[in-house]
């Protein structure tokens, strides 16, 4: 006679499958948002490069906020497994953020950069704000 499995292993193989899934798609989110931040930060330092250098605080600004994004966030991820220390994180890369898209948004009003360029880079960040309130799960 074949020997199943009692019902709390069971359980906890299903728990584990469960558990190991969620781990895969929170990583491809994690991948998604590190490599379009990663994308971002390259696009944003080749585009300073075209701003006045009597600007170059907004230039410095820009480039240190769009780092802070993947570092913020790569940080995060390394202390997912503390719930307060994640969010803190995740925060701080949402406030890199918005100030790199404000950032943007004044060289935008200032014709450092073209409406195009800056529509295409806010929607990057757009994404990736969108992409972690959907797909990470506490």
């Amino acid at each position: 006679m074949p020997v199943t499995a009692g019902k709390g292993n069971q359980e906890k193989i299903m728990l584990q499958t469960v558990k190991k899934q969620n781990e895969e798609m929170d990583f491809e989110v994690y991948k998604f948002v590190f490599e379009t931040s990663i994308e971002i930060f390259e696009e944003i330092f080749e585009t300073s490069k075209r701003f006045p250098k009597e600007k170059l605080f907004l230039t410095d600004q820009v480039r240190r906020h769009s780092k802070l994004v993947c570092i913020n966030l790569a940080e995060a991820w390394r202390m997912k497994q503390q719930k307060n220390v994640f969010l803190d994180k995740l925060s701080d890369a949402a406030q890199a953020a918005s100030k790199t898209q404000t950032c943007l948004k004044f060289a935008m009003k200032n014709k450092f950069i073209g409406s195009d360029t800056y529509r295409k880079l806010d929607s990057k960040y757009e994404d990736i704000f969108e992409m972690l309130c959907d797909g990470i799960r506490i």
